[in-house]
């Protein structure tokens, strides 16, 4: 979403218990180690949630006999009843109205071990899908989490804009229930509250840390850029990668950033263009450069480098002349192209991409001749998936299944058969199956009150995951936050 205009597994490998010999390690068939396993129930909404408990010992294996404490933020659990070997069972019932949508915040606890997890309860989850759940690991934050992307094989994560402010709050103002102030003023207080973190661990090397005054107060003149007078909010913005880790969440971040100190409008909608061999991935996305006519965003290709920090430019300011060091990245040459462009995706041989901002709620394709990035474009069509009177944003293809996935309202995640036919004409695609969404309309705090971003990846041991975007209203702000659900 853009600002202009479930086996769930959670590792913790801590000592439970000690030793004589040694108090720092537990003692051999002790409690070691905790995976929570988050699964829905069929049934009518809110589905309950079946969470297995699995507890190691510091050799791998399970651990029998235990009094397991299973409790739930957001709903009520059973007591814990061991069903095999080292694994605990709890029905958590979430405490939730059928067509609302919020988080359950699950927790297991056995002497001093304990791990959490949080599903992320749907109103509408398609049949072929388990438990929603929320991206463990360092992915999400109590800062704004939007615009990501898993890779196709699902090694790789970017989160493309990552602010430590809630940027809807920021950017609606007082118009958006909950918040307060003046759209986009830099003295509002939703532009200024500092919620999630701006260095290591969980966001090493993050741009613009040094605008961040205090946990109420950002500086919003950016001299780098030629901004010496805080006319317009403009809080720190960057995107990140993450590693997936071997228990199945994500971690070891690294920033991706043109250098203009955590300027607002960064690049955003990172897509990938197959899946990185190496760390080395070419990926498409939007971006609104500062210099040259244009006035939207556009689109680009790069090839980046995973793991490590990655630098898609430099701005400066010099002489009262804005400068742009040589930027390793390459503008689709789009027809037309001076109409807003974002959110990119590719398959079937075309580059599919929405106008999130002030004009048409469509999805658009074009026809590039040659490979990327140095193809000439067919001219832009309008996907005939697209209605008049919905908006449609987000699109995804998923060439291994012959669906197209994209948003429409923000309300729900849908996919459309779609095998590779002329996408200007309605015969090519199937009719809009929602996979997830949303129903009731949001109250208050604690719902989630938009969905979007959908993206697909196949792992090597044969899961199948779709991640998305989700937002829930929290008490004075909104959270951005990554989700994920993995087919049955």
């Amino acid at each position: 979403m853009r600002y202009r205009s479930l086996a769930l597994l959670v590792p913790l490998a801590l000592a439970a218990c000690s030793s004589e010999s040694d108090p720092s390690k537990p003692t051999a068939g002790a409690p070691a180690g905790i995976v929570l396993e988050l699964a829905r129930q069929d049934g009518p909404a809110p589905y309950p949630i079946e969470v297995t408990a699995r507890i190691t010992s510091s050799d791998g294996k399970p651990v029998s006999g235990l009094s397991v404490e299973l409790t739930a933020e957001g709903g009520t659990a059973s007591a814990a009843v061991e069903t095999a070997a080292g694994a605990y069972r709890s029905t958590v019932t979430p405490s939730l109205a059928a067509g609302d949508a919020g988080e359950v915040r699950v927790r297991a606890k056995v002497a001093d071990l304990s791990a959490d997890a949080t599903a992320v309860v749907l109103p509408v989850v398609g049949a072929a899908w388990g438990q929603p759940e929320r991206v463990p690991g360092l992915v999400n934050t109590a800062g704004t989490e939007d615009s990501a992307e898993v890779s196709p094989d699902g090694e790789w994560l970017i989160v493309s804009t990552y602010s430590p402010v809630d940027l809807l709050c920021c950017i609606a103002g007082k118009d958006l229930p909950g918040c307060s102030g003046e759209a986009a003023n830099p003295a509002s207080p939703g532009c200024n509250a500092t919620y999630g973190p701006s260095a290591a661990p969980e966001r090493p090397e993050m741009p613009g840390v040094g605008r961040i005054l205090s946990e109420t107060e950002i500086d919003h003149t950016i001299p780098q850029l030629g901004v010496l007078e805080a006319l317009f909010a403009l809080p720190p913005v960057a995107a990140y990668g993450f590693r997936k880790q071997a228990d199945g969440s994500f971690a070891e971040p690294f920033v991706i950033a043109i250098d203009m100190n955590g300027y607002t409008y960064s690049p955003f909608g990172f897509t990938y263009l197959g899946a990185p061999k190496d760390g080395a991935a070419s990926v498409l996305f939007a971006f609104d450069p500062l210099h040259g006519p244009d006035t939207a965003p556009d689109l680009y290709h790069a090839d980046l480098t995973l793991g490590a920090p990655v630098s898609l430019g430099k701005y400066s300011f010099e002489n009262n002349f804005l400068i742009a060091d040589p930027f390793p990245v390459t503008q689709l040459p789009l027809v037309p192209l001076d109409p807003f462009q974002s959110n990119p995706s590719f398959g079937h041989g075309y580059v599919w991409f929405d106008t999130e901002g002030p004009v048409q709620k469509d999805l658009f394709v074009a026809k590039p001749s040659g490979a990327l990035p140095g193809a000439t474009f067919s001219e832009t069509v309008v996907a005939a998936i697209s209605k008049p009177d919905v908006d449609e944003f987000q699109p995804f293809v998923d060439e291994a299944a012959s669906k197209l996935y994209f948003s429409r309202g923000f309300r729900d995640i849908s996919t459309s058969a779609y095998s590779g036919g002329d996408p200007a004409l309605s015969a090519s695609f199937g009719d809009p199956v929602v996979e997830v969404g949303l129903d009731a309309p949001p109250e208050g705090p604690g719902d989630i009150v938009g969905i979007g971003e959908p993206s697909v990846a196949r792992t090597a041991d044969g899961e199948e995951w779709l991640y998305f975007v989700y937002y829930v209203r929290r008490e004075g702000h909104y959270d951005g936050s990554i989700g994920r659900v993995k087919k049955r």
